[in-house]
């Protein structure tokens, strides 16, 4: 009797261990660039004549992430690196963030959705650059007929407002990651803070997220800034320091 009294002891310290794991708080192993916009969708656009014509936002977020996922590749080889396009290539909303959620994770790993983008103002003195991160209010789904077999047991242990709340707080720590490195390796562009926002990719990604704006493209300083190269992988540095925060 003592030793099933022990056992079922046992099992029940195993489940209160097990259901007080983070799944979002394990070494992330895994990251995840997405270039925003491509194809058709353009993303924002401006002419400048010192850019020679149209600057097209699809074009900057997939250099600024080539850039980005060059820097990883090289710094951190055991990374697990995905970029949702490589190329000039239209992606839904859906087909970038199940890129991301359809990927199996390493055990007791998890991972990092990245979402690069350029932005816009009719004002044209707005600048600078600013993180989004997913609204606390809006509640995400991670078990359903997609769920990789192997990602089944990070969160079957927790209910859903747990999982919404672990995510909420983790979203907050990557965001603050990003916000700080940003503003120190990028000291000429304005901090606009880190905002909530309900974005689809932020929300369907179903792990922790960002959406990094990294400039005003109808900002003539930003914008300078934006079509030169040499800033272009000033911005993927930070970026990329920003990432190392999180793993």
């Amino acid at each position: 009797m003592k030793k099933v009294l022990a056992l079922i002891g046992l099992l029940v310290v195993c489940a209160l261990l097990s259901a007080a794991s983070d799944p979002f708080a394990y070494p992330v192993k895994t990251v995840i660039l997405d270039a925003g916009h491509g194809g058709h969708d353009p993303g924002t656009s401006y002419a400048w004549s010192f850019a020679g014509g149209t600057v097209y936002e699809r074009d900057l977020t997939l250099d600024i992430t080539k850039r980005l996922y060059a820097l990883l590749a090289v710094s951190h080889p055991d990374l697990q690196l995905v970029m949702t396009r490589t190329d000039d290539t239209y992606l839904t909303l859906e087909e970038r963030c199940a890129k991301a959620y359809a990927l199996p994770l390493r055990p007791q790993s998890s991972a990092l959705f990245v979402s690069i983008h350029v932005n816009s103002a009719q004002a044209g003195e707005a600048s600078g650059f600013e993180i989004l991160t997913k609204a606390q209010n809006k509640r995400v789904t991670f078990l359903d007929e997609k769920t990789p077999i192997e990602n089944i047991s990070l969160f079957s242990s927790h209910s859903l407002l747990s999982l919404n709340r672990l995510l909420n707080h983790r979203n907050l720590v990557v965001a603050s990651n990003f916000e700080k490195t940003l503003s120190e390796r990028l000291i000429t562009s304005r901090n606009r803070g880190v905002k909530e926002r309900d974005i689809f990719v932020l929300n369907a990604s179903r792990m922790p997220a960002v959406l990094v704006e990294v400039g005003f493209l109808t900002n003539e300083e930003d914008a300078r800034n934006l079509v030169s190269p040499q800033y272009r992988q000033r911005v993927a540095q930070a970026l990329a320091t920003a990432v190392e925060l999180c793993l």
